[in-house]
């Protein structure tokens, strides 16, 4: 499970924005590619994906990782106009595990599609993240991110079993870091920390069913 879930596009190397390609996924003829080109074995774009991931939610460590299931495809597009778009599809299962009382949520369901927009230039970011998917501030990406959570309403450790989550961001041009994210939410988002105790399906919802959304 790879913590870089958003933006993995987008590598932060020796303070400067990189934008990576891979040769089997890029298109520059500025056609975007047919629905059945281009997708290679995501562990050829991203090839920690499936690897483990340690977060802090709940009070506590959470350790997330590859479930039963694990047949995700990615793909990479380059645009003439220097815009890079990342997709990503499939189907995945991930277990969750508490490491103060063991408790594990087994096998859920993380098949949700995404796609990511790196503007030309690396400045911004357009992610839009589809239903079912787990999300979390991701401590890579600093304060910045962890704050765009808490203005959207986002618990630490949440789950949408459809709709779609975007993620704006603006990145600082000299140090790659986030300047500025903004969160529009259009998921019935709930709270996976009251999943640990068995009531799975029952917890906490932020948001109405495809209704609230963190305007921009």
């Amino acid at each position: 499970m790879n913590r870089l879930a958003r933006l993995g596009v987008v590598l932060v190397v020796g303070g400067t924005m990189a934008l990576t390609a891979s040769p089997a996924g890029a298109h520059g003829d500025g056609a975007a590619p047919d629905d059945d080109a281009g997708w290679v074995p995501i562990e050829e774009l991203r090839p920690g994906f499936y690897d483990p991931v340690e977060i802090s939610a709940c009070g506590t460590t959470v350790t997330i990782t590859t479930g039963d299931v694990a047949d995700v495809e990615g793909r990479e597009t380059t645009f003439p106009d220097g815009d890079l778009l990342f997709e990503r599809r499939g189907e995945q299962t991930v277990d969750l595990s508490r490491q103060d009382t063991g408790e594990v949520i087994d096998e859920l369901d993380v098949s949700g599609a995404l796609s990511e927009l790196i503007h030309a230039g690396g400045t911004e970011s357009v992610s839009r993240m589809y239903g079912p998917a787990i999300l979390y501030p991701i401590p890579e990406f600093g304060p910045v991110d962890a704050a765009a959570f808490e203005a959207a309403g986002l618990p630490d450790l949440g789950y949408f079993r459809k709709g779609v989550v975007t993620f704006y961001v603006v990145f600082d041009p000299e140090t790659g870091s986030f300047a500025s994210e903004e969160i529009d939410v259009d998921a019935r988002v709930v709270d996976l920390c009251t999943w640990f105790d068995g009531n799975r399906g029952h917890g906490h919802a932020y948001g109405h069913a495809y209704g609230h959304r963190n305007h921009r």
